[in-house]
């Protein structure tokens, strides 16, 4: 099962970033890029694994999408610069927790699986409510007609995922 948890930390990574984004999280991820992320500096990026590249080459993809869709301007962009640093740290640092874990789970007891398990999603939480504050920043900066664009991209987001939910439940 290494395979699995070796996918986990890029689809729990990219959860955080597409959660509020508005394409659905696929079971691949982009390819590996040589250069560096947006906001991100040569020396960072050449630090990072070829995972940690993969993971920020498709968060960008992600985020060029919705920044198309929104129509970012260029009083808007510091707002969406925030919004976006935030959005690469949170999936490189859940990415690097999901790893830690996957190295580790063979040889974790019942209780230390759980521990772990919680540590992730307390980290979630937290890069959620940081993501969701650079989010509001930008959501602000925002012209009533983008602010409509994507409160109808998010609620359909939303729906969506609650229904895939609700039908899992009936499933159960």
């Amino acid at each position: 099962m290494p395979s699995m948890f070796h996918r986990k930390p890029t689809l729990a990574a990219l959860a955080l970033t597409t959660g509020l984004g508005l394409a659905a999280i696929g079971a691949t991820h982009a390819a590996t890029t040589t250069t560096a992320a947006p906001g991100a500096t040569a020396s960072t990026t050449t630090a990072m694994t070829p995972a940690q590249k993969a993971i920020i080459a498709h968060v960008d993809a992600r985020l060029a999408t919705l920044k198309k869709s929104i129509g970012i301007t260029t009083a808007e962009e510091s707002s969406w610069h925030g919004f976006t640093q935030v959005s690469r740290a949170n999936a490189l640092n859940l990415s690097a927790m999901y790893e830690q874990r996957a190295k580790t789970l063979s040889t974790m007891n019942a209780v230390q699986n759980m521990e772990s398990y919680a540590a992730i999603s307390a980290k979630n939480a937290d890069d959620m409510n940081a993501l969701s504050a650079a989010f509001q920043t930008l959501y602000a900066k925002l012209s009533p007609a983008q602010q409509k664009k994507i409160d109808a991209a998010f609620r359909a987001k939303a729906e969506a995922m609650t229904k895939k939910h609700l039908k899992k439940l009936k499933h159960s």
